[in-house]
């Protein structure tokens, strides 16, 4: 019995590092075939939802924030950013600010910031008063599982103006977007 579980316990240690091997050496794009399972379960985002142009009636996120309830129609426009990873990784969700805070380098003392889109030279409790989480869901009401990162252009730092309903929120201070249409102004 002992050799039994030393063999099953020495076979699924050398699984593991076989596998940390191959991940942690790999530099080379996976193909669809050697795609996690995660990914393999990736759903599509609307192809409404990238929008050619800006549509009209855009607020800043911070008048956005002060005046909308849970389910009013609203088109805001901010930037990505607000975190180290503005984009939920394996869901269609991201977090935007508003377009008066500076990101890190924009006449901040962190000019040579590797991250300014994380807003870390302003304080978090700021950062957080003039933010907005945007997501796309399914009928299901949860987010897809599709990244956004990429998306029509999207990247740190894009200017975005969004079109969308105010969604519940668990936290009464945050202001979540349910997205139906982005478009990726820079």
């Amino acid at each position: 019995m002992f050799s039994t579980f030393r063999t099953c316990v020495l076979g699924g240690l050398a699984s593991v590092a076989v596998a940390v091997a191959v991940v942690g050496c790999d530099k080379k794009p996976q193909t669809a075939t050697e795609q996690p399972a995660a990914a393999a379960n990736a759903e599509a985002l609307p192809a409404s939802l990238a929008l050619s142009e800006a549509p009209a009636g855009a607020k800043d996120v911070l008048a956005v924030r002060s005046g909308a309830k849970e389910g009013d129609a609203v088109v805001v426009r901010g930037r990505v950013g607000g975190s180290r990873s503005p984009f939920v990784d394996g869901r269609a969700s991201m977090q935007i600010v508003d377009a008066s805070m500076k990101a890190c380098g924009e006449g901040t003392p962190m000019d040579d910031c590797k991250t300014p889109w994380d807003y870390c030279c302003s304080e978090p409790k700021d950062i957080a008063a003039h933010s907005a989480s945007v997501q796309v869901v399914g009928a299901d009401g949860k987010p897809l599982r599709a990244s956004l990162a990429g998306f029509a252009g999207l990247k740190p730092l894009s200017k975005v103006t969004v079109k969308g309903t105010v969604a519940k929120s668990a936290d009464s201070g945050a202001l979540v977007i349910n997205a139906t249409g982005v478009h990726v102004d820079g």
